[in-house]
């Protein structure tokens, strides 16, 4: 028996239906991605699953959207460290942390899944924009009615992380976009607000970075950026700004206990000898200089993930062991990844982030290469006290960004290429 299929005229009304509903379906999962649910996770997982039938059943007319040498990149980095994980004896039990590096791969179908959005990129610095404002809105509304540290719905740390990122990707110039979302780099300082209510300090130095990025350009009288377009562009501003200023006065107390807070660590770490754990700092150098001696016993290809918590308090001092046994990293994206893969796991990853990064800033837009240089610069600062890809979401942000920049230099399909 076979179903009777949809008139010419029906199809053509279901694909015009379906190119408004997945721009806004796209723009929501950015939206969402900041928000504790798992909303964001479910739109993008269409669009993969969608990208993986069409790859399946129009491989040549689907291969056309995606860079190929980016995807042959992914391919080969997702199956190296497989093989290393496998080499080093490590699966199945590592299965969790084994599968991060496999993240890049499995959400390349997206990029072709996206077929029907004009543009993805624009759709996601959209959602990207109205997510910011509304973290904004919503930490202010927690500091007024309770103060003190807040996550989110998450860890701090992991929360304040992906609003840095997504406040670097809402400074990408896009196509048309609505007035209220309009290419301003007011959005970026926006989510100063969530981040100093999470009180994480690895995450501010790229706002510092982006300050002198645009100070630099005001210097140049490069002020198209920052021009307001209308009277009631303005007027909307005007409010905003107004709102970011008692923000300040209430994230003060906030702020100021942090600053206290990390001067006290630091007289703390120098002046004992023998570290306590007691603080942040001195907590890491701990965690640090038990892998410094545990990264020895499996130089080249590492041990993996599993049970590194244990061998790590096991090779600290015994005060501290129990405070370190909850803790399944280090606190440094480098000593993450030799202690999981080894030197060669490593070189793997930082080879593939340098191909990823360069080829955007080499093919992109003058707003790609500056956003190049601030996502650098939140790599490192968060990387360096944190753990930054051992964490699915920290993971899906990276995979997402470096497939969707480099799809849209790559041209989604004529007459939609460059529009970032």
């Amino acid at each position: 028996m076979r179903f009777p299929l949809p008139s010419k005229s029906a199809s053509k009304r279901i694909f015009l239906f379906r190119r408004k509903l997945d721009g806004w379906l796209f723009a929501l999962g950015a939206f969402m991605f900041m928000l504790p649910t798992e909303t964001s996770a479910v739109v993008f997982g269409i669009f993969v699953v969608m990208g993986i039938y069409l790859l399946l059943f129009r491989p040549a007319k689907s291969l056309r959207h995606l860079d190929r040498k980016y995807v042959l990149a992914t391919l080969a980095f997702s199956a190296s460290c497989l093989a290393i994980n496998l080499a080093n004896g490590s699966l199945p039990e590592d299965m969790r942390w084994s599968s991060y590096p496999l993240y890049y791969l499995l959400i390349i179908p997206l990029a072709v899944g996206a077929v029907l959005v004009r543009d993805p990129l624009r759709q996601f610095v959209l959602g990207t924009r109205a997510g910011l404002v509304v973290m904004a809105i919503w930490g202010l509304a927690v500091t007024v009615m309770d103060g003190g540290r807040f996550g989110f719905g998450s860890n701090a740390a992991n929360a304040s992380f992906a609003i840095a990122f997504l406040a670097v990707v809402s400074r990408l110039q896009v196509k048309s976009p609505p007035w209220l979302l309009a290419n301003r780099r007011l959005f970026f300082y926006v989510a100063l607000i969530p981040i100093l209510i999470s009180q994480t300090r690895s995450v501010l130095p790229v706002f510092i970075v982006g300050l002198v990025w645009d100070l630099f350009s005001l210097a140049r009288a490069d002020l198209k950026s920052w021009k307001l377009a209308d009277r009631q562009a303005r007027a909307v501003w005007v409010a905003v700004l107004a709102l970011a200023a008692g923000s300040i006065w209430l994230v003060s107390p906030i702020l100021t206990q942090r600053i206290e807070a990390t001067i006290k660590e630091v007289n703390v770490t120098l002046e004992f000898s023998e570290f306590t754990g007691s603080s942040g700092i001195s907590t890491r150098l701990v965690q640090w200089q038990a892998a410094l001696n545990l990264i020895p016993e499996h130089p080249l290809l590492g041990r993996g993930g599993h049970g590194i918590s244990a061998e790590i308090a096991k090779r600290s001092p015994s005060y501290n062991q129990e405070n370190l046994e909850k803790y399944s990293f280090v606190h440094n994206f480098i000593l993450d990844e030799i202690l999981q893969r080894g030197f060669v796991g490593l070189t793997l990853t930082l080879a593939y982030f340098g191909f990823c990064f360069y080829r955007i800033y080499a093919r992109g837009s003058p707003s790609m290469k500056e956003n190049v240089v601030l996502m650098l610069a939140l790599t490192l600062s968060f990387g360096m006290l944190h753990y930054l890809l051992v964490i699915d979401r920290h993971v899906a942000l990276y995979a997402l960004y470096f497939l969707l920049l480099t799809t849209a230099n790559h041209g989604w399909r004529p007459p939609y290429r460059q529009t970032a």
